[in-house]
């Protein structure tokens, strides 16, 4: 009867092993979409990459991915917010979220929070993401600007509304 328990206890520990490193693993983030825009407005861009020389406006898309997080819906504004020849001037982005049930909520990136000191072309990286819910409907970015020292935020443009993976057949 010993032998058989020691041989018992030895066939379940890989299990037992096998089970712990199962739930112990982290969430794992799957992207299932990517939505790309810009948001071109005078003096106040949304994008990524550098700007062009001509046009002022961002050589390339900004991105919203939508992450897959256990179930939860993560969308990500990555890009850059540039502010060009507008000396004094502050640049923030702001993600609106709307849910199932309709409740509409603005979500402010404080770390993208910037003030141009001169009227040259100055730009700071985003990587924004604000909320982790299963109710998400879509999304909407807007570009705010204030004068240095007011931050009384207005909205200078706003991408159309992305709407989650789930929502679009």
């Amino acid at each position: 009867m010993r032998f058989s328990k020691t041989a018992t206890r030895l066939l379940m520990l890989p299990m037992v092993c096998a089970l712990a490193l199962i739930g112990a693993s982290p969430a794992q983030a799957a992207v299932q979409r990517t939505d790309r825009f810009s948001i071109t407005q005078p003096h106040f861009d949304f994008g990524d990459g550098d700007l062009g020389n001509i046009s002022g406006d961002p050589k390339a898309d900004g991105r919203l991915e939508w992450d897959l997080v256990n179930g939860a819906w993560e969308p990500r504004l990555l890009g850059r917010i540039y502010i060009n020849n507008a000396s004094g001037e502050c640049v923030r982005v702001q993600m609106v979220i709307t849910y199932q049930n309709g409740v509409v909520v603005p979500y402010t990136d404080s770390a993208s929070d910037f003030c141009a000191p001169n009227g040259r072309t100055w730009y700071s990286d985003v990587d924004f993401s604000p909320v982790s819910s299963p109710y998400v409907a879509n999304v909407v970015v807007r570009l705010q600007s204030a004068p240095a020292g007011g931050w009384s935020f207005s909205n200078e443009g706003a991408s159309a509304p992305y709407f989650a993976p789930w929502w679009l057949p």
